[in-house]
Protein backbone atom coordinates (compact mmCIF):
# COMPACT_ATOMS: atom_id res chain seq x y z
CA UNK A 1 0.00 0.00 0.00
CA UNK A 2 1.74 3.85 -1.24
CA UNK A 3 1.33 5.74 1.72
CA UNK A 4 1.33 9.90 1.32
CA UNK A 5 2.67 11.80 4.44
CA UNK A 6 2.54 14.60 2.38
CA UNK A 7 2.23 18.21 4.95
CA UNK A 8 2.80 15.46 7.98
CA UNK A 9 5.15 16.62 10.89
CA UNK A 10 8.23 14.18 10.73
CA UNK A 11 8.54 11.39 13.24
CA UNK A 12 11.12 13.22 14.70
CA UNK A 13 9.00 16.90 15.07
CA UNK A 14 6.14 14.89 16.42
CA UNK A 15 8.30 13.07 19.16
CA UNK A 16 9.91 16.28 20.12
CA UNK A 17 6.85 18.36 20.48
CA UNK A 18 5.18 14.78 22.24
CA UNK A 19 8.07 15.37 24.98
CA UNK A 20 8.67 19.46 25.40
CA UNK A 21 4.93 20.01 25.82
CA UNK A 22 5.71 18.74 29.58
CA UNK A 23 7.62 21.95 29.72
CA UNK A 24 3.72 23.66 30.21
CA UNK A 25 4.11 22.03 33.84
CA UNK A 26 5.33 24.80 36.12
CA UNK A 27 9.45 23.66 36.88
CA UNK A 28 9.64 20.86 34.46
CA UNK A 29 12.81 22.42 33.10
CA UNK A 30 14.88 22.02 36.40
CA UNK A 31 13.57 18.54 37.16
CA UNK A 32 11.31 19.07 39.98
CA UNK A 33 7.90 20.23 38.12
CA UNK A 34 5.37 20.85 41.15
CA UNK A 35 1.47 21.93 40.29
CA UNK A 36 1.06 25.39 37.97
CA UNK A 37 2.01 26.59 34.76
CA UNK A 38 5.26 27.78 33.71
CA UNK A 39 5.85 31.38 32.23
CA UNK A 40 5.68 31.63 28.62
CA UNK A 41 8.75 33.19 27.98
CA UNK A 42 10.36 29.55 29.62
CA UNK A 43 8.07 27.67 27.52
CA UNK A 44 9.08 29.22 24.71
CA UNK A 45 13.03 28.78 25.84
CA UNK A 46 12.39 24.94 26.16
CA UNK A 47 9.94 24.66 22.29
CA UNK A 48 11.44 26.89 20.12
CA UNK A 49 15.15 28.32 21.70
CA UNK A 50 18.41 26.84 23.07
CA UNK A 51 16.96 25.18 26.07
CA UNK A 52 19.74 22.40 26.21
CA UNK A 53 20.43 22.36 29.56
CA UNK A 54 18.00 22.76 31.24
CA UNK A 55 16.26 19.43 29.36
CA UNK A 56 19.37 17.76 30.16
CA UNK A 57 18.98 18.22 33.52
CA UNK A 58 15.47 17.48 33.19
CA UNK A 59 16.92 14.15 32.51
CA UNK A 60 16.55 14.07 28.55
CA UNK A 61 17.38 14.98 25.08
CA UNK A 62 17.29 18.25 23.85
CA UNK A 63 14.22 18.56 22.12
CA UNK A 64 13.84 21.95 20.99
CA UNK A 65 12.67 22.49 17.55
CA UNK A 66 15.33 24.84 17.10
CA UNK A 67 16.86 23.18 13.32
CA UNK A 68 13.89 20.92 12.47
CA UNK A 69 11.60 21.32 9.82
CA UNK A 70 9.43 23.55 12.05
CA UNK A 71 11.88 25.56 13.46
CA UNK A 72 10.62 28.77 12.29
CA UNK A 73 7.04 28.27 14.39
CA UNK A 74 5.56 30.71 16.47
CA UNK A 75 4.45 30.20 20.16
CA UNK A 76 0.84 31.19 20.19
CA UNK A 77 -0.70 30.60 23.25
CA UNK A 78 0.26 28.49 26.41
CA UNK A 79 -2.78 26.89 28.31
CA UNK A 80 -3.88 25.01 30.87
CA UNK A 81 -5.95 22.07 31.83
CA UNK A 82 -7.43 20.85 34.58
CA UNK A 83 -7.13 16.93 36.07
CA UNK A 84 -9.14 16.07 39.01
CA UNK A 85 -9.74 20.04 39.51
CA UNK A 86 -6.51 20.66 40.02
CA UNK A 87 -5.10 23.20 36.67
CA UNK A 88 -1.68 23.06 35.69
CA UNK A 89 0.07 23.18 32.75
CA UNK A 90 -1.21 21.06 30.24
CA UNK A 91 0.16 22.60 26.40
CA UNK A 92 0.50 24.64 23.73
CA UNK A 93 -0.12 26.11 20.29
CA UNK A 94 2.37 26.73 17.64
CA UNK A 95 1.89 28.07 14.02
CA UNK A 96 4.36 27.34 11.39
CA UNK A 97 3.91 27.65 7.15
CA UNK A 98 4.89 25.79 4.49
CA UNK A 99 4.92 26.57 1.41
CA UNK A 100 1.02 28.17 0.53
CA UNK A 101 -0.34 26.32 3.78
CA UNK A 102 -0.95 27.27 7.17
CA UNK A 103 -0.53 24.99 10.22
CA UNK A 104 -1.41 25.00 13.52
CA UNK A 105 0.13 22.13 15.62
CA UNK A 106 -1.64 21.89 19.32
CA UNK A 107 0.53 19.49 21.81
CA UNK A 108 -1.04 18.31 25.32
CA UNK A 109 1.01 16.62 28.18
CA UNK A 110 0.79 13.41 29.82
CA UNK A 111 0.38 11.99 33.14
CA UNK A 112 2.63 13.71 35.83
CA UNK A 113 3.20 11.92 39.06
CA UNK A 114 5.33 13.65 40.87
CA UNK A 115 3.74 17.66 41.41
CA UNK A 116 0.05 15.64 41.82
CA UNK A 117 -2.16 12.50 42.19
CA UNK A 118 -4.89 14.64 40.37
CA UNK A 119 -4.03 13.30 37.01
CA UNK A 120 -3.95 9.24 37.92
CA UNK A 121 -7.36 10.59 39.18
CA UNK A 122 -8.66 11.29 35.99
CA UNK A 123 -6.13 8.14 34.04
CA UNK A 124 -8.39 5.85 36.55
CA UNK A 125 -11.78 7.57 35.67
CA UNK A 126 -12.57 4.75 33.48
CA UNK A 127 -16.78 5.00 33.05
CA UNK A 128 -18.27 6.43 29.91
CA UNK A 129 -19.70 9.51 28.49
CA UNK A 130 -20.70 10.76 24.96
CA UNK A 131 -18.41 12.55 23.04
CA UNK A 132 -20.11 14.79 19.90
CA UNK A 133 -21.75 12.50 17.14
CA UNK A 134 -19.16 10.14 18.11
CA UNK A 135 -20.52 7.85 20.69
CA UNK A 136 -18.74 7.04 23.80
CA UNK A 137 -15.21 8.03 25.62
CA UNK A 138 -13.39 7.56 28.48
CA UNK A 139 -14.76 9.71 30.97
CA UNK A 140 -11.70 11.31 33.04
CA UNK A 141 -10.04 12.24 29.37
CA UNK A 142 -13.26 13.64 28.27
CA UNK A 143 -13.41 15.91 31.34
CA UNK A 144 -9.58 17.04 30.77
CA UNK A 145 -10.48 17.84 27.31
CA UNK A 146 -13.35 19.95 28.43
CA UNK A 147 -10.99 21.91 30.74
CA UNK A 148 -8.39 22.88 27.75
CA UNK A 149 -10.86 23.87 25.98
CA UNK A 150 -10.90 27.82 27.30
CA UNK A 151 -7.53 28.42 26.42
CA UNK A 152 -7.87 26.79 23.04
CA UNK A 153 -11.03 28.79 22.12
CA UNK A 154 -8.70 31.97 22.81
CA UNK A 155 -7.04 30.96 19.77
CA UNK A 156 -9.94 29.60 17.45
CA UNK A 157 -9.82 31.71 15.05
CA UNK A 158 -6.18 30.96 14.10
CA UNK A 159 -7.11 27.09 14.49
CA UNK A 160 -9.62 27.55 12.12
CA UNK A 161 -7.98 29.56 9.69
CA UNK A 162 -5.25 26.87 9.73
CA UNK A 163 -5.39 24.40 6.84
CA UNK A 164 -4.21 21.96 8.48
CA UNK A 165 -4.18 20.97 12.32
CA UNK A 166 -1.89 19.07 13.83
CA UNK A 167 -2.47 17.30 17.36
CA UNK A 168 0.12 15.59 19.34
CA UNK A 169 0.52 13.81 22.89
CA UNK A 170 1.66 11.11 25.00
CA UNK A 171 0.20 9.16 27.30
CA UNK A 172 -2.73 10.97 28.87
CA UNK A 173 -1.75 13.64 26.52
CA UNK A 174 -2.12 11.18 23.62
CA UNK A 175 -5.55 10.05 24.48
CA UNK A 176 -6.34 14.10 25.16
CA UNK A 177 -5.04 14.61 21.52
CA UNK A 178 -6.89 12.02 19.86
CA UNK A 179 -10.30 14.15 21.09
CA UNK A 180 -9.20 17.73 20.61
CA UNK A 181 -8.21 15.95 17.24
CA UNK A 182 -11.88 14.78 16.84
CA UNK A 183 -13.38 17.70 17.99
CA UNK A 184 -11.72 19.78 14.70
CA UNK A 185 -12.35 17.38 12.50
CA UNK A 186 -16.24 17.45 13.45
CA UNK A 187 -16.04 21.16 12.85
CA UNK A 188 -14.58 20.43 9.75
CA UNK A 189 -11.02 21.07 9.89
CA UNK A 190 -8.42 19.14 8.22
CA UNK A 191 -6.67 16.97 11.35
CA UNK A 192 -3.39 14.85 11.89
CA UNK A 193 -2.89 13.39 14.58
CA UNK A 194 0.22 11.89 16.03
CA UNK A 195 0.34 9.85 19.44
CA UNK A 196 3.11 8.23 21.35
CA UNK A 197 1.84 5.20 24.20
CA UNK A 198 -1.42 6.54 23.82
CA UNK A 199 -4.50 4.58 26.11
CA UNK A 200 -7.58 3.17 24.43
CA UNK A 201 -10.14 6.61 24.22
CA UNK A 202 -13.28 5.33 22.69
CA UNK A 203 -15.69 2.58 23.66
CA UNK A 204 -18.21 0.65 21.39
CA UNK A 205 -17.41 1.81 17.98
CA UNK A 206 -16.46 5.30 18.86
CA UNK A 207 -12.86 4.99 18.34
CA UNK A 208 -14.05 3.75 14.35
CA UNK A 209 -15.85 7.09 14.08
CA UNK A 210 -12.89 9.11 15.03
CA UNK A 211 -10.81 6.99 12.45
CA UNK A 212 -12.99 7.60 9.71
CA UNK A 213 -13.54 11.25 10.75
CA UNK A 214 -9.77 11.74 10.76
CA UNK A 215 -9.49 9.67 7.46
CA UNK A 216 -7.07 6.35 8.99
CA UNK A 217 -3.78 7.81 7.19
CA UNK A 218 -4.21 10.78 9.23
CA UNK A 219 -3.18 8.83 12.69
CA UNK A 220 0.02 8.29 13.44
CA UNK A 221 0.06 5.74 16.12
CA UNK A 222 3.10 4.80 17.86
CA UNK A 223 4.10 2.65 20.58
CA UNK A 224 6.30 0.17 22.26
CA UNK A 225 4.86 -3.57 22.39
CA UNK A 226 5.25 -3.73 25.93
CA UNK A 227 4.34 -0.02 27.17
CA UNK A 228 1.88 -1.37 30.10
CA UNK A 229 -0.03 1.96 29.19
CA UNK A 230 -1.46 0.52 25.88
CA UNK A 231 -2.29 -2.61 26.76
CA UNK A 232 -5.15 -1.61 30.11
CA UNK A 233 -8.80 -0.68 29.50
CA UNK A 234 -10.28 -3.66 28.07
CA UNK A 235 -13.18 -4.19 26.06
CA UNK A 236 -15.62 -1.95 25.22
CA UNK A 237 -12.41 0.61 24.89
CA UNK A 238 -10.49 0.22 21.77
CA UNK A 239 -7.85 1.96 20.13
CA UNK A 240 -7.85 4.00 17.00
CA UNK A 241 -5.52 1.94 14.16
CA UNK A 242 -5.65 -0.76 15.88
CA UNK A 243 -5.14 -3.75 13.72
CA UNK A 244 -1.55 -5.35 13.06
CA UNK A 245 -2.26 -4.60 9.92
CA UNK A 246 -3.09 -0.57 10.02
CA UNK A 247 -0.39 0.93 8.22
CA UNK A 248 -0.64 3.49 10.87
CA UNK A 249 -0.58 1.37 13.56
CA UNK A 250 3.43 1.83 14.58
CA UNK A 251 4.25 -0.41 16.76
CA UNK A 252 8.15 -0.96 18.03
CA UNK A 253 9.29 -3.39 19.74
CA UNK A 254 10.20 -2.11 23.46
CA UNK A 255 13.62 -0.62 24.68
CA UNK A 256 14.14 -3.34 27.22
CA UNK A 257 11.86 -6.52 26.27
CA UNK A 258 10.51 -6.19 29.79
CA UNK A 259 7.25 -5.36 30.72
CA UNK A 260 8.09 -4.31 34.28
CA UNK A 261 10.71 -1.27 32.57
CA UNK A 262 9.53 2.00 33.30
CA UNK A 263 11.53 2.48 30.19
CA UNK A 264 8.78 0.85 27.97
CA UNK A 265 6.44 4.18 28.34
CA UNK A 266 9.40 6.76 29.05
CA UNK A 267 8.95 9.67 25.91
CA UNK A 268 12.89 9.69 25.82
CA UNK A 269 12.56 6.43 24.57
CA UNK A 270 10.29 7.04 21.81
CA UNK A 271 12.09 10.43 21.15
CA UNK A 272 15.71 8.25 20.60
CA UNK A 273 13.28 5.51 18.53
CA UNK A 274 12.13 7.75 16.08
CA UNK A 275 14.53 10.76 15.91
CA UNK A 276 17.97 9.31 14.73
CA UNK A 277 18.92 9.59 11.72
CA UNK A 278 15.84 12.31 10.19
CA UNK A 279 13.88 8.69 10.16
CA UNK A 280 10.83 9.07 7.79
CA UNK A 281 7.48 7.65 8.59
CA UNK A 282 8.36 5.03 6.39
CA UNK A 283 11.15 3.85 8.18
CA UNK A 284 9.13 4.13 12.07
CA UNK A 285 6.68 1.51 10.05
CA UNK A 286 9.74 -1.07 8.99
CA UNK A 287 10.46 -1.64 12.50
CA UNK A 288 7.27 -3.13 13.15
CA UNK A 289 8.50 -6.17 10.87
CA UNK A 290 10.43 -6.88 14.32
CA UNK A 291 6.88 -6.99 16.56
CA UNK A 292 5.03 -9.74 17.13
CA UNK A 293 1.07 -7.99 16.50
CA UNK A 294 -0.51 -11.14 17.54
CA UNK A 295 -3.06 -10.18 19.95
CA UNK A 296 -1.65 -13.03 22.26
CA UNK A 297 1.64 -10.93 23.07
CA UNK A 298 -0.67 -9.59 26.10
CA UNK A 299 -1.11 -13.06 27.79
CA UNK A 300 2.37 -14.03 26.83
CA UNK A 301 4.50 -10.89 28.08
CA UNK A 302 2.36 -10.00 30.88
CA UNK A 303 2.30 -13.34 32.78
CA UNK A 304 5.84 -15.02 31.22
CA UNK A 305 7.57 -16.14 34.53
CA UNK A 306 10.86 -14.85 33.43
CA UNK A 307 9.51 -11.41 33.91
CA UNK A 308 7.51 -13.11 37.08
CA UNK A 309 9.06 -15.76 38.82
CA UNK A 310 6.31 -18.70 39.92
CA UNK A 311 3.30 -16.42 38.41
CA UNK A 312 2.39 -19.17 35.53
CA UNK A 313 3.36 -22.41 33.97
CA UNK A 314 4.02 -22.66 30.42
CA UNK A 315 0.68 -24.57 29.85
CA UNK A 316 -1.22 -21.66 31.69
CA UNK A 317 0.50 -19.24 29.35
CA UNK A 318 -0.54 -21.40 26.44
CA UNK A 319 -3.98 -21.57 27.89
CA UNK A 320 -3.88 -17.73 27.78
CA UNK A 321 -2.85 -17.20 24.72
CA UNK A 322 -5.86 -19.22 23.42
CA UNK A 323 -7.71 -17.30 24.59
CA UNK A 324 -6.38 -13.98 23.93
CA UNK A 325 -6.61 -14.97 20.53
CA UNK A 326 -10.30 -15.60 20.47
CA UNK A 327 -11.02 -12.57 22.58
CA UNK A 328 -9.14 -10.65 19.91
CA UNK A 329 -11.51 -12.52 16.91
CA UNK A 330 -14.69 -11.47 19.08
CA UNK A 331 -13.66 -8.03 19.41
CA UNK A 332 -14.91 -7.46 15.91
CA UNK A 333 -17.86 -8.69 16.11
CA UNK A 334 -20.63 -6.35 14.84
CA UNK A 335 -23.32 -7.43 16.58
CA UNK A 336 -21.38 -6.43 20.15
CA UNK A 337 -20.36 -3.28 19.06
CA UNK A 338 -23.49 -1.04 19.56
CA UNK A 339 -25.12 -2.62 23.23
CA UNK A 340 -23.82 -0.78 26.20
CA UNK A 341 -25.19 -2.54 28.66
CA UNK A 342 -23.31 -5.03 31.62
CA UNK A 343 -25.45 -7.70 30.11
CA UNK A 344 -24.06 -6.86 26.60
CA UNK A 345 -20.40 -7.70 28.26
CA UNK A 346 -22.04 -10.78 29.80
CA UNK A 347 -23.18 -11.72 26.27
CA UNK A 348 -19.83 -11.52 25.14
CA UNK A 349 -18.18 -13.64 27.67
CA UNK A 350 -20.53 -16.08 27.59
CA UNK A 351 -20.15 -16.41 23.50
CA UNK A 352 -16.12 -16.07 24.11
CA UNK A 353 -16.29 -19.15 26.48
CA UNK A 354 -18.77 -21.22 24.34
CA UNK A 355 -15.85 -21.07 21.55
CA UNK A 356 -12.79 -21.94 24.40
CA UNK A 357 -15.68 -25.18 25.05
CA UNK A 358 -15.24 -26.23 21.11
CA UNK A 359 -11.86 -25.87 20.68
CA UNK A 360 -10.86 -27.43 23.96
CA UNK A 361 -13.51 -30.48 23.10
CA UNK A 362 -11.41 -30.77 20.25
CA UNK A 363 -8.21 -30.64 21.19
CA UNK A 364 -6.88 -31.88 24.28
CA UNK A 365 -3.55 -29.82 24.59
CA UNK A 366 -5.78 -26.79 24.24
CA UNK A 367 -8.30 -28.16 26.84
CA UNK A 368 -4.98 -29.02 29.04
CA UNK A 369 -4.06 -25.37 28.47
CA UNK A 370 -7.23 -23.78 29.96
CA UNK A 371 -7.54 -25.96 32.66
CA UNK A 372 -4.37 -24.76 33.42
CA UNK A 373 -5.29 -20.98 32.94
CA UNK A 374 -8.24 -21.13 35.09
CA UNK A 375 -5.92 -22.64 37.46
CA UNK A 376 -3.80 -19.86 37.66
CA UNK A 377 -7.11 -17.86 38.12
CA UNK A 378 -7.99 -19.51 41.39
CA UNK A 379 -10.37 -21.95 39.88
CA UNK A 380 -10.64 -25.48 39.19
CA UNK A 381 -11.89 -27.25 36.27
CA UNK A 382 -11.51 -30.92 35.11
CA UNK A 383 -12.79 -30.95 31.34
CA UNK A 384 -13.79 -29.01 28.77
CA UNK A 385 -17.67 -28.82 29.56
CA UNK A 386 -16.30 -26.82 32.31
CA UNK A 387 -15.01 -23.76 30.78
CA UNK A 388 -18.10 -21.63 31.24
CA UNK A 389 -18.55 -17.81 30.99
CA UNK A 390 -17.72 -17.60 34.83
CA UNK A 391 -14.52 -18.81 33.86
CA UNK A 392 -13.67 -17.15 31.29
CA UNK A 393 -14.72 -13.64 33.06
CA UNK A 394 -12.67 -15.02 36.03
CA UNK A 395 -9.30 -15.64 34.03
CA UNK A 396 -9.67 -12.09 31.85
CA UNK A 397 -10.68 -10.16 35.34
CA UNK A 398 -7.30 -11.55 36.79
CA UNK A 399 -5.03 -10.80 33.95
CA UNK A 400 -6.46 -6.89 34.24
CA UNK A 401 -5.72 -7.41 38.33
CA UNK A 402 -2.38 -8.54 37.06
CA UNK A 403 -1.83 -5.40 34.75
CA UNK A 404 -3.24 -2.65 37.07
CA UNK A 405 -0.15 -2.98 39.47
CA UNK A 406 2.45 -3.34 36.74
CA UNK A 407 1.17 0.21 35.56
CA UNK A 408 1.06 1.38 39.00
CA UNK A 409 4.54 0.16 39.72
CA UNK A 410 5.97 1.89 36.59
CA UNK A 411 4.70 5.33 37.97
CA UNK A 412 6.18 4.68 41.39
CA UNK A 413 8.99 3.75 39.82
CA UNK A 414 8.81 7.00 37.91
CA UNK A 415 7.78 9.10 40.49
CA UNK A 416 11.09 8.29 42.91
CA UNK A 417 13.39 7.79 40.35
CA UNK A 418 14.20 11.94 40.44
CA UNK A 419 13.83 11.97 36.58
CA UNK A 420 10.37 12.72 34.84
CA UNK A 421 9.15 9.79 33.27
CA UNK A 422 5.48 10.53 32.22
CA UNK A 423 3.10 7.94 33.03
CA UNK A 424 -0.18 7.41 32.82
CA UNK A 425 -2.60 4.16 34.56
CA UNK A 426 -4.95 4.75 31.87
CA UNK A 427 -8.47 3.91 33.52
CA UNK A 428 -7.07 0.35 34.60
CA UNK A 429 -8.56 -0.16 38.21
CA UNK A 430 -12.22 0.94 37.60
CA UNK A 431 -12.29 -0.45 33.79
CA UNK A 432 -11.40 -3.94 35.51
CA UNK A 433 -13.85 -3.71 37.98
CA UNK A 434 -16.48 -2.37 35.78
CA UNK A 435 -16.29 -3.54 32.53
CA UNK A 436 -14.55 -7.10 31.96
Amino acid sequence: MTVSDHDSLSPRDAAYIAHNCYFTLKDWMTGTAVAGMETRSNVRKMVLGDGASAQQKAGGANTSLRGTDVGGARLDRVFDGSTAGLRTGFGYVLRFNRGNSRHVIIATRGTRAEHSKADLYTDAHGSLTGFGGYGLVHTGFKNTFDSIRGGLASDDKRIMDADIVHCVGHSLGGAVATLVAAHYAERGKAVKLYTFGCPRVGAFGAQRVMEQALGKLNVYRVSHDLDPVTMVGPYPFGHLNAKPDDVNNMMMTSPTGRLLSVANHDMNEYVLRVSRDRMTWDSVRALGGAVDHDNAVMARWLLRSSDNPGWLTRQAAKGLTYLMKAFSGLLSAAGLVGVVAFTAVDLFVAVLASNMTKMAELDADICEAMRQAAGWAGIVIKGAAQITAQVVRAILDTMMRVLKPIAIQALFLAGTSGVALPLVIAGASALTGSVI
